[in-house]
């Protein structure tokens, strides 16, 4: 039956997978399929390019440009752009052009349509953040001059043109830089979502604060990427204020980046990273006084937040070289990866700022970030994995040693007996070994029994020492008050049955017997718990393989013969022949030296 049903589940599973698998390749083909014949029509959003025609004229002449284009020029030089308009033109056509940071004027049969400039409003700086100015066109304007000026500020960057009917031109710019922002977005919500996740774990544990000030970095991150997107303007009803928290998330960039890496590498580092941080906060501070002042804009001192932010990269890598050199690494090796691939995806941002002429802003900050959250996440969770079982091994070493020191306490009260708890809790530990496979015993489930075995005579400590210690044969009101040891050692450690399951059973059932002739319940067979049973065994064998003042102990042969003879009496008859088979094996055997308990055992 179990088969069968073993098979219909893996068809199941199969068919599931199988589902799976279609419906993902029904969707790709229903996403990107060319074939829409008899579908829905959602209209045309055709966008014509306007890259060639175009004549530009400096201060050196005039030649012919195809967009997008650099040219060579200075801080204020102006540059023009000449060509002619279809002679198709509708009503409600756009004409879309992108300035990058510099002044604007859009002129349509020498009359300006459009301009995108600092004299535009009083509240606007001098660096202007680029944008799209969009003209509207008519049917009358077809066929006439369009002349695009622009006043360099920092780079003779012609963009791309667009002519489109009413504002299709979005769409293509959309599209174009689409993922870009959905990769920025779902930067932002993961940050959100780790930002929770630190704070929550902060208030259970001890975690360190590396997850949350990453929580940081990818909001900041994210909110950057959006002031720098190409769909701004559809992002923020005043798109010019866009630059303010653009070059700040840069400059914030540069401080909580440090906050991160020093928590990574447990502040083996931190004096070094202390002053980056403190430079990028008086470097941030600096920088909007001398922009609130008039002395510098914020775009004229970004390069001193980013030469920061190259410091903090390369100092992070050289530490990373010296942790990996010392070993240190270990400590933080699954998020050191995604530090170097965040590292490096870093350094390919700042890099293509100053080198790359025409590149997606954030696309590769953004790849670097989602790594690195990967990574921490899985370290945090390790890390929190070995702080709880360091915890349990604290808590276990305690237990251990607390249990030992009762048991020593049990048997210096005893002084006949001295090491029984201990060679018990041996003997129980070694049959529980023997029995782990058919019992489904677990390493912990082994210990568990040690302890319970060590503790088995705890009850010892409320019986009179004239009793316990007594020479003699005992009398019946003597051998009654020491019967009632199991009972007092399992009112004791009642309260520890949680910390070590069965403690309670082990010790107050380990002298019933298997005919139910034992005490103090008189339970039988199966009924008596299965520690006890096993206790019952341990703490038998070193009775007998132990000298005792009213005889020397048994002769391994006469032992083995009187767990026979008593299996099924006194003892469990099948866990009897587990321990007559770790006899023959020689795995369990005498702890005493010819009966004598030795002092180091």
């Amino acid at each position: 039956m179990t088969k069968k049903r073993n098979v219909l589940e893996n068809i199941i599973n199969l068919f599931a997978c199988t589902a799976l698998i279609l419906t993902v390749l029904v969707v790709l083909v229903a996403a990107f399929s060319k074939d829409t014949a008899g579908e829905a029509s959602i209209g045309s959003f055709e966008v014509e390019e306007m890259s060639d025609g175009w004549t530009l004229t400096t201060a050196d002449g005039t030649e012919p440009v195809t967009l997008p284009s650099t040219v060579d020029c200075e801080k204020n030089d102006i540059l023009t752009l000449h060509n002619t308009l279809p002679d198709d033109l509708d009503n409600d056509t756009s004409l879309f052009a992108r300035a990058g940071m510099e002044d604007i004027y859009i002129y349509i049969d020498g009359v300006l349509r459009e301009q995108y400039a600092t004299e535009s409003s009083p509240n606007f700086p001098y660096y202007l953040p680029s944008a799209y100015v969009v003209t509207q066109l008519t049917r009358e304007d077809a066929g006439k001059d369009v002349e695009i000026r622009f006043r360099v500020k920092t780079a003779g960057t012609l963009n791309e043109v667009y002519l489109c009917p009413g504002n299709n031109g979005w769409f293509q710019i959309a599209q174009m830089y689409f993922p870009v922002n959905v990769i920025a977005f779902i930067v932002l919500i993961l940050g959100i979502i780790l930002l929770l996740f630190s704070l929550v774990m902060r208030l259970l544990t001890s975690a360190s604060y590396s997850a949350f000030y990453l929580s940081l970095l990818m909001i900041n991150v994210s909110l950057w990427i959006f002031s720098e997107s190409r769909l701004r303007q559809l992002f923020f009803a005043k798109p010019s204020l866009s630059s303010i928290f653009a070059y700040s998330s840069v400059e914030i960039i540069s401080i909580l980046a440090p906050l991160y890496f020093d928590e990574v590498q447990h502040r083996k580092h931190h004096r070094m990273y202390l002053i980056i941080e403190a430079a990028g906060s008086l470097q941030l501070l600096i920088n909007f006084i001398l922009s609130w002042t008039g002395v510098a804009e914020l775009y004229q001192t970004i390069m001193f937040s980013h030469i920061i932010m190259a410091f903090s990269l390369v100092a992070t890598i050289v530490y990373m070289i010296r942790d990996v050199i010392s070993g240190h690494v270990k400590q933080y090796k699954v998020v050191a990866l995604g530090m170097l691939a965040f590292l490096i995806m870093a350094g390919a941002e700042l890099v293509a700022f100053y080198v790359a002429k025409f590149y997606v802003i954030g696309a590769c900050i953004c790849i670097g970030l989602v790594a690195l959250m990967f990574f921490t996440l899985v370290q945090t969770f390790l890390d929190q994995i070995a702080a709880s079982r360091a915890r349990e091994a604290r808590h276990n070493q305690l237990v251990s040693n607390t249990i030992q020191t009762i048991a020593g306490t049990i048997d210096a009260k005893d002084e006949y007996t001295g090491g029984h708890s201990e060679r018990v809790g041996e003997y129980a530990a070694i049959l529980a070994k023997g029995m782990a496979e058919a019992y489904h015993f677990s390493e912990e489930d082994i210990a568990r029994i040690h302890y319970i075995g060590v503790m088995h005579d705890i009850g010892k400590i409320g019986v009179p020492d004239g009793v316990l210690n007594k020479a003699g044969k005992l009398t019946d009101e003597e051998y009654a008050l020491m019967k009632k040891h199991v009972e007092i050692g399992s009112e004791v450690m009642a309260g520890m049955d949680e910390t070590v399951p069965d403690l309670y059973n082990g010790i107050r059932h380990h002298h019933e017997r298997y005919d139910g002739g034992g005490y103090p319940d008189r339970l039988s067979g199966k009924d008596i718990p299965l520690v006890a049973r096993m206790i019952c065994l341990a703490d038998s064998y070193d009775a007998m393989t132990s000298n005792r003042v009213y005889r020397n102990r048994l002769s391994d042969e006469e032992v083995r013969a009187e767990i026979v003879r008593c299996s099924g009496a006194q003892f469990d008859p099948e866990l009897a022949e587990i321990y007559i088979r770790l006899m023959d094996s020689g795995e369990i055997h005498p702890l005493t030296v010819d009966g004598v308990a030795q002092k180091n055992k």
